[in-house]
C-alpha cells in the first residue's frame, strides 16, 4: 500500500499517536507524518504510506499555514498552554494596536531560538526530552520565513487574546514566535489554541478523521481517502515513464530517453524530477525521483516501484 492521507488531528494526542491508530486501521506499519503536530495543536497531519514514505525530504521545502490563539501575560515552560506556568501577569494594559505595532519585526527572514520542549535533536537525543529531565540544552537561533503573519481578532482582559493567521517556512515554531512577541511586550504570551490549516498542498477542507478513515476502509472504499500523489506533491517537475520503463526502475537499472513518452526538456537538467507512470483505471503513481545529467543520462535520487512477487 502507497500513498499519501490527509488526517485531521484532534487536540490532546501526539502525531505519534495518529500513525499508530492509522497503521491499525490500514493493516499497515509503513507509515509516518510528514511534520509533528503538538499535542495542544489540531488540523491537517499528512501522512506517507509504504514507498512513498521515500519521498518525505521533499516535503521540508512546503511551507505551512496556521491560525493560532496567544493569550498575553502567561508564560510557560512549553511555550503553550499545556505547560507549566512560569509566569502569570496582569496584561490587560496591552492592546491590539500594541500588538500590530511589533508583528512587522516578526515578518519575512527572522532568527528564532526553537523551544526546549521540541522534537529538534541534540546529540542523538529529542529535546523535549531532554527537558523532561531538567536539562536545558543551549538553543541556538536559526533563520526562519515568516511568509505572513497578521492579527485577526483580539478580545482585551487581564489575559488578552489575539487571534493570529500566519503562513511560515520550514522550521518555524508558532509557540516561539508566541513568546519572543509577549517578551517584547514584556508581558509574556503562550499558545492557548493552534490550528494548522494547510501543510504544502494538503488542505484542512480535504482532512478526514481517524474514526472517517476507519468508515471508509469497513466499507471497501479505502481509495477514496487517498488523493492523487500529484495533487499533492511539492511544485517539483514531472516526467511520465513508458511501461517498459518499469523493469528498469524496478532494478536500478539507469533511464535514457527512450524510456519517456515525451522528451526531457533541457531546463530540467540537473535538477529533481518525479518520475510518474500512469495506468488506466488506477491513475498515477511515482515510480521514482530522478536527476537529468542529459538526453541519455539519467540518475536515480529515489526508487519507488517494486515488481509484484
Amino acid at each position: 500500500m502507497d500513498g499519501f492521507l490527509n488526517i485531521l488531528k484532534p487536540r490532546g494526542v501526539t502525531s505519534h499517536d495518529i500513525v499508530a491508530v492509522a497503521r491499525r486501521i490500514l493493516r499497515e506499519d509503513r507509515i509516518g507524518h510528514l511534520g509533528t503536530l503538538d499535542p495542544l495543536a489540531v488540523g491537517v497531519l499528512p501522512l506517507a504510506i509504504g514507498a512513498y514514505r521515500r519521498l518525505a525530504q521533499y516535503f521540508l521545502v512546503e511551507d505551512k499555514r496556521y491560525l493560532a490563539e496567544f493569550t498575553f501575560g502567561l508564560a510557560t515552560d512549553t511555550g503553550d498552554t499545556d505547560g507549566k506556568v512560569q509566569a502569570d501577569v496582569d496584561a490587560g494594559g496591552i492592546s491590539r494596536d500594541s500588538v500590530d505595532a511589533v508583528l512587522d519585526r516578526y515578518r519575512g527572514l527572522i532568527m528564532q531560538a526553537p523551544p526546549a520542549f521540541s522534537a529538534l535533536k541534540v546529540g542523538g537525543r529529542k529535546m523535549h526530552e531532554l527537558a523532561r529531565e531538567g536539562i536545558v540544552p543551549g538553543k541556538k537561533p536559526r533563520e526562519v520565513m515568516v511568509h505572513e503573519l497578521s492579527l485577526v481578532a483580539w478580545q482585551g482582559g487581564r489575559h488578552p487574546v489575539g487571534l493570529f493567521d500566519m503562513t511560515v517556512g520550514r522550521g518555524t515554531y508558532v509557540r516561539s514566535l508566541a513568546q519572543s512577541i509577549g517578551e517584547e511586550l514584556g508581558c509574556g504570551a503562550a499558545v492557548s489554541y493552534l490550528l494548522r490549516a494547510r501543510s504544502g498542498r494538503f488542505r484542512l477542507r480535504d482532512a478526514v478523521t481517524l474514526r472517517q478513515l476507519r468508515e471508509i476502509r469497513d466499507a471497501g472504499e479505502l481509495e477514496r481517502a487517498f488523493p492523487d500523489p500529484l495533487s499533492v506533491l511539492p511544485d517539483y517537475p514531472t516526467v511520465r515513464v513508458l511501461p517498459h520503463a518499469l523493469k528498469k526502475i524496478g532494478h536500478g537499472v539507469p533511464l535514457n530517453s527512450t524510456d519517456f513518452e515525451d522528451d526531457l526538456p533541457d531546463s530540467y537538467r540537473g535538477r529533481t524530477v518525479m518520475a510518474v507512470f500512469s495506468e488506466p483505471g488506477r491513475g498515477s503513481s511515482v515510480v521514482a525521483v530522478v536527476r537529468p545529467k542529459g538526453p541519455d543520462k539519467v540518475v536515480y535520487e529515489k526508487v519507488l516501484y517494486q515488481e509484484n512477487g
